[in-house]
């Protein structure tokens, strides 16, 4: 998306190329970024989130680069230090660690809100993940308009010289990520249990942190959908029958007596963590 909007609108638009970090995407991703950058000449700007723990006080960013980016969740761990976990219902993360860290900095540049269009690399087979805010929030979506599909995308990307080398598609971006489907949770956990350690930190120090407006019942958060912990989702791995993730898993359903474990919600490619998914 990124090299699409360059090349055809660097000579009659301004464009800045953003990057926002959580400190939990995979290392590969981290690479890929860096990659492209150099190879194409972008000039991204790489951003992290900066959690003020006063409240009221609103998400700021620093700049970062590839080498200085964090890599054990330290944006991430900040912002539940102060707004507890994310998860089913509170789905901020995407929000506070990437939205506002980026509209912030473009704000320094001197663009106002609402003078500028964001681009969101999502392609055309995966149209229904647009955001319903588009408009009013100036999101495009250049791949769609260009009728770009993944094999389209897989074919451009093969003729670069380096790839980003993911086992796949379950390994993408933040690897442990609560909007992935069981499928691809509980086959991370057969992979490499040790996915998991961050988030059972957080489970473990953050979960039952709540902002201060909220006066209902204070209960426990959880990660995952169905209330389940990190400990649920390796249990699950262990102890279900299931056939793991693999990029042409088909949606299947596991069933036993009259239970149902539905392992595909959620799923899509990215999972629905781009900018302007939790608006």
């Amino acid at each position: 998306m990124t090299k699409l909007c360059v090349e055809q609108h660097r000579e009659t638009h301004e464009i800045v190329v953003t990057f926002a970090n959580t400190g939990c995407e995979h290392e590969n991703t981290l690479k890929f970024v860096d990659q492209c950058d150099k190879h194409f000449g972008w000039g991204v700007v790489w951003l992290e989130a900066v959690v003020n723990p006063e409240y009221g006080k609103g998400i700021t960013h620093k700049v970062v680069d590839y080498e200085m980016a964090s890599r054990y969740g330290e944006p991430f761990e900040e912002h539940a230090k102060k707004y507890g976990i994310p998860g089913p219902g509170w789905g901020h993360c995407t929000r506070d660690l990437k939205d506002r860290p980026i509209r912030h900095y473009i704000k320094e540049l001197g663009w106002e809100f609402g003078s500028y269009w964001t681009a969101i690399g999502i392609r055309a087979d995966e149209f229904d993940r647009m955001s319903s805010r588009r408009r009013e929030n100036r999101l495009i979506y250049p791949l769609v308009k260009a009728g770009w599909t993944k094999e389209d995308i897989k074919a451009e990307c093969s003729k670069w010289p380096f790839d980003l080398e993911l086992k796949g598609e379950h390994w993408g971006n933040c690897v442990w990520c609560w909007k992935k489907s069981l499928r691809k949770l509980m086959t991370l956990s057969l992979e490499d249990e040790s996915v998991f350690d961050f988030p059972r930190k957080l489970e473990a120090k953050y979960s039952q942190i709540f902002p201060p407006k909220y006066d209902e019942e204070k209960k426990q958060k959880y990660l995952f959908r169905e209330k389940r912990t990190v400990a649920d989702i390796i249990e699950l791995a262990k102890t279900v029958e299931f056939e793991p993730y693999h990029d042409l898993t088909q949606t299947l359903m596991f069933s036993e007596a009259s239970h149902e474990l539905r392992l595909d919600i959620g799923g899509g490619c990215g999972d629905s963590c781009e900018i302007g998914v939790d608006d």
